[in-house]
């Protein structure tokens, strides 16, 4: 029952929070597209800056909170994704921290360069598109930890394959980095949660 809950909130928010991002690469027109685009970007500055120094006691970088929130609206509108999903994924892999994992994983995103690897050829089109052709391995540790943007769309591309593999949002959450299970999807669903209270605007 509680899995279900939480599966219908996650499934809520995705399509009500990432209304915007229908398709990839949306032009803004109106003036309602304007303001929320700006709502949704004001709640990210705030979340990520807030976050990051609570982990780690001081503030972000602005250029470098610029450049995270700009990555993670250009992967939400690409991958038609919520945004603020995508925070809350980052934030429960490394508060906003560029680290890398225990086990190999690289970045804000935490990837592993082997799924960064599969994940880029399998959607090798579009990130090409993005000016992102290299596919080797080393080349793509690298990247993963020195391009924000990069990681957080090899990030964002991996969340889509399993939302597509796995045909539902939740259990996708869940294969992120939990192995497949409800632990895991939990704790993001705890967190986009977190943003809905705090940020009632949106």
């Amino acid at each position: 029952m509680l899995k279900k809950r939480y599966s219908a909130i996650i499934i809520l928010l995705t399509f009500s929070l990432a209304a915007f991002s229908i398709y990839p690469y949306v032009n803004v027109n109106s003036q309602e597209d304007v303001k929320e685009d700006i709502t949704i970007k004001t709640v990210l500055f705030d979340f990520i800056s807030s976050q990051y120094k609570l982990a780690v006691g001081k503030d972000m970088p602005q250029d470098r909170l610029q450049l995270i929130v700009s990555s993670i609206m250009e992967a939400s509108k690409i991958f038609e994704i919520s945004p603020l999903m995508i925070a809350a994924i980052i934030d429960t892999e490394t508060n906003f921290k560029n680290i890398i994992g225990s086990y190999g994983e690289v970045g804000y995103m935490q990837l592993r360069p082997s799924t960064a690897q599969f994940v880029v050829n399998k959607y090798y089109d579009l990130f090409a598109s993005l000016n992102y052709t290299e596919t080797s391995l080393d080349w793509i540790e690298d990247r993963l930890l020195l391009d924000p943007r990069y990681n957080i769309l090899v990030g964002t591309a991996y969340l889509k394959y399993l939302m597509e593999t796995h045909g539902d949002t939740y259990k996708a959450i869940g294969w992120y980095n939990g192995g497949g299970n409800d632990y895991y999807a939990n704790k993001v669903v705890y967190k986009i949660n977190r943003i809905a209270i705090k940020y009632p605007v949106i």
